[in-house]
């Protein structure tokens, strides 16, 4: 190969690479399987918090059969494969497992016989096309499944694969992210599909969004062997094929954006039996800071003894926030400054009694250019450099703790030296005046509840 050839190969495959992980393709799916067992290893997780290979139990499937009063169950895999080191099975074992498999082939029949021609999207309306799509489907509402994603890992890798990608740009010029990135993933069991040699296949398409919420589709292969077949995702020119055919001792899944283009080939042999899944975004984090909550504020006793203020105040912080907040009453994070003494006694610049230094905002670090000596009052320094002002009015529960660094700069003494000053995060909450028509109000409201 010459030298020139040999260049054009390597850029070829490098920016091959460039292509595949810059941020318009990178992670637009991911797949993944999950070994069967016996059981499921839910069980054996919960006091080991150790990296292992989640499983799931063999899956069941019911659904109700066309005349509306019997109840069908297939068991998937139709029959256990028996693993390394168990031995030939005995006569009970070869004939419960003979019994069951032609059970099992037999739940096969009714389940083809139970469901409907699937429809595919065409012009915003569902029609009916077997040369465009060729499978069966059961609505969600007409079975159930013990196979929960959320059990084996799948949504929780969804949620850091796909959804860092939802996450936008406050504004055209910010480097700073939305809320996206603290989003959750919620899964809603959609289809159950089946497609079916020799023909059944579904030709490329773009799904059609089921809400403004939905990022995503999961497709779960369940175990049941066929042949062909696969799954070809392709977005931006990239394509990746997923081959689940004949392996019928695991779960196959693969999930992907809503504005990927899609197909399933050919199946030329046996069902291809999956669960189809609606991903939507949710709010994951800070759920009690927003509006609507995903938590009942009333369900608080804060809530209901807001009036006897000073005894309330004991739950953690955002417990606090989000019950005054719930109050429409005023709430604010605001940072606390005290404890200002230049050793003069002269400390109060503003002239006001007892009274602290408050800011108003949430401020970084201030590294002021600002210069303090002997001369000069330090709290008019701090002010200077710190947007705040003061306060006596407000009454405080609790102490003060966790003091982080507020304002820094220079001083003159006997040498120059550098400053400190430390400020505490606090919740300021406005509460109606005592006898205020607001505050009776809001008095009646928390008691009614």
């Amino acid at each position: 190969m010459s030298e020139s050839t040999s260049d054009l190969a390597q850029y070829n495959v490098l920016h091959g690479i460039d292509l595949a992980a810059s941020d318009s393709q990178a992670a637009v799916c991911c797949a993944g399987h999950v070994p069967i067992t016996a059981d499921s290893s839910f069980d054996t997780i919960k006091d080991d918090i150790r990296d292992r290979q989640l499983t799931s139990a063999p899956v069941v499937i019911r659904w109700d059969r066309k005349d509306g009063k019997t109840i069908s169950k297939l068991i998937l895999p139709v029959a256990r494969e028996r693993g390394p080191g168990e031995g030939p099975p005995s006569k009970k074992q070869k004939a419960d497992s003979d019994r069951l498999s032609t059970e099992n082939h037999a739940a096969i029949q009714d389940l083809l016989n139970d469901c409907a021609l699937a429809s595919s999207g065409k012009d915003g309306k569902d029609v009916l096309d077997d040369s465009y799509r060729k499978a069966l489907k059961l609505d969600s509402d007409q079975f159930s499944t013990n196979f929960n994603p959320y059990d084996v890992g799948i949504i929780g890798a969804i949620a850091q694969t796909l959804l860092p990608g939802l996450a936008q740009p406050i504004t055209a010029k910010s480097k700073a992210r939305t809320f996206a990135e603290c989003l959750g993933v919620v899964a809603e069991l959609y289809k159950l599909n089946v497609y079916s040699a020799p023909s059944g296949n579904f030709k490329p398409h773009v799904d059609t969004p089921r809400g403004v919420a939905q990022f995503g589709t999961l497709v779960v292969c369940l175990p049941y062997r066929h042949d062909r077949g696969a799954l070809r995702i392709a977005h931006c020119g990239q394509k990746t094929i997923y081959a689940w055919g004949n392996q019928d001792g695991i779960i196959q899944w693969a999930a992907f954006y809503s504005d990927c283009e899609h197909e399933v080939y050919k199946v030329t042999a046996g069902h291809r039996i999956t669960l189809t899944y609606n991903l939507y975004a949710h709010e994951q984090l800070g759920g009690g800071f927003r509006s609507p909550s995903t938590i009942d504020m009333d369900s608080f006793t804060l809530y209901l003894s807001w009036a006897t203020l000073p005894y309330a105040l004991k739950g953690v912080d955002a417990v606090v926030f989000s019950v005054f907040k719930s109050l429409n009453l005023s709430v604010r994070m605001r940072a606390v400054m005290e404890d200002l003494d230049d050793g003069s006694g002269d400390y109060r610049s503003s002239g006001i009694k007892d009274a602290e230094l408050v800011s108003t905002g949430l401020h970084g670090i201030q590294i002021s250019d600002f210069v303090w000596d002997e001369d000069d009052i330090l709290i008019e320094t701090v002010e200077k450099s710190w947007p705040s002002k003061w306060r006596n009015d407000i009454h405080w529960i609790g102490k003060h703790r966790n003091q982080e660094i507020a304002v820094v700069h220079l001083a003159y003494g006997n040498e120059t030296t550098t400053e400190w000053h430390y400020s505490t995060a606090s919740i300021i909450v406005k509460v109606p005046n005592k006898d205020s028509k607001r505050r009776r109000a809001l008095t009646v409201a928390g008691l009614a509840r």
